[in-house]
């Protein structure tokens, strides 16, 4: 049996489909996790390949240790998605890190995660500079009020739940509530297949954000 994402038409991600260890309409999206001999545990939301159990780690510390090491005092951190529990995981490796809001909008994902992937996240939604928010990411940042030194964005392709996440009020309510010198990185997809994807998303929040050198 295979497994074959339906994000594109013309080419995506084709995997051995092993035993389905769960598979459901969570309320916000259809969510199954299910075995790959490679890659151990697979799991896709709404037929788009989100994480897998071998090589999880490419993306979650490149994602977080390039943003934290580059900031000189990452104390607030601001996750948006990443229910899997990786972003975390690594943000939490940081000494300087004194309080972490993680905002996603399905339970569900976080739940099945700490069951099905509990190395992803290993213990980190106990941490006690955790708050965690169940909401939607876009209503979250449109109606915060605090600063962080860096906000991370780990949400799904821009499709369903997480569509909202790569519109440019979204981008504008981020680049509010970055502090001085913060840093936002975004999930993007991958340049040599998503071209028109990132482009389109580099115009959306060019206005809000500038780069600087030290």
């Amino acid at each position: 049996m295979r497994y074959h994402e339906t994000l594109y038409s013309e080419w995506g991600q084709n995997f051995e489909q092993g035993q389905t260890l769960f598979e459901a309409e969570t309320g916000h999206q259809h969510l199954i996790i299910f075995d790959n001999p490679r890659f151990g545990r697979v799991m896709a939301l709404d037929g788009v390949i989100q994480t897998t159990e071998a090589d999880e780690f490419v993306y979650h510390e490149m994602m977080v240790h390039v943003p934290m090491n580059t900031h000189l005092n990452p104390k607030h951190i601001l996750i948006i998605g990443g229910g899997d529990g990786g972003i975390l995981r690594e943000v939490l490796k940081h000494n300087l890190v004194e309080s972490v809001t993680q905002v996603e909008i399905d339970r569900a994902v976080i739940d099945l995660c700490v069951e099905y992937f509990p190395n992803h996240s290993r213990g980190a939604f106990n941490d006690p500079r955790l708050n965690l928010v169940i909401n939607d990411g876009a209503s979250f940042i449109a109606n915060n009020r605090k600063s962080f030194d860096i906000i991370i964005t780990d949400s799904t392709d821009p499709i369903g739940p997480g569509e909202v996440l790569f519109e440019s009020e979204f981008y504008r309510g981020c680049a509010d509530a970055l502090a001085k010198d913060g840093i936002l990185v975004t999930q993007n997809g991958v340049p040599f297949m998503q071209g028109d994807e990132i482009t389109s998303t580099y115009r959306r929040w060019k206005p809000y954000f500038k780069t600087r050198s030290r």
